[in-house]
């Protein structure tokens, strides 16, 4: 139980890491740029390995491949949890319009891409005519309306922080804990 108590503290402290990035990213205006993929991928990587290595070292310098994916496992899920959390947190307190914003992002991104690819393929000139904007708006707002929608709420970015955390989670924690698996031999007991 030791481990577990430990393992909340580190992932406790993580969580608290990933929130403050948010919001320093936010007062910076970086919302929506890499930086928040990088911050969430840090927090993971980094506080898992912490957490794996710092029972390792509670262990001497050893441990099984079985006690490196519980301890990771652990981890993993305290972390989850904390980032869905923050993410929520952010979402509802610190940026409001964040989900607003996001949607606004991604329908710019998508909308030079497919105007891009409509003009070259489909319409087969190099002038933007009205009907290539039309047929390109109404693509998008299919796509929001039937596949994308959901991740431009609280509730989806909730959910999907949450899948991502513990899909990757459990990545880097099988990762840790095969490298940093370290047993006693024979000889050395």
């Amino acid at each position: 139980m030791n481990f577990l108590k430990n393992t909340l503290k580190i992932s406790t402290i993580g969580g608290i890491t990933y929130l403050f990035g948010r919001y320093v990213l936010h007062q910076a205006g970086m919302d929506f740029t890499a930086l928040t993929d990088w911050l969430f991928r840090l927090v993971l990587v980094g506080f898992i390995s912490w957490t794996v290595l710092s029972f390792k070292a509670l262990q001497n310098g050893y441990i099984g491949l079985l006690d490196g994916l519980r301890v990771g496992l652990w981890a993993t899920l305290f972390l989850a949890i904390y980032i869905a959390f923050g993410t929520w947190f952010f979402c509802q307190y610190i940026s409001p319009t964040y989900t607003e914003g996001l949607e606004k992002t991604y329908r710019t991104l998508h909308y030079d891409l497919m105007m891009r690819k409509y003009i070259a393929e489909e319409w087969g000139k190099d002038t933007i005519t009205p009907g290539a904007i039309d047929t390109i708006q109404k693509g998008l707002d299919m796509n929001i309306e039937k596949y994308t929608g959901h991740l431009f709420t609280i509730r989806g970015q909730v959910q999907t922080s949450l899948f991502y955390s513990f899909f990757w989670g459990l990545a880097i924690a099988g990762t840790v804990a095969i490298l940093g698996r370290r047993v006693k031999e024979d000889s050395e007991e």
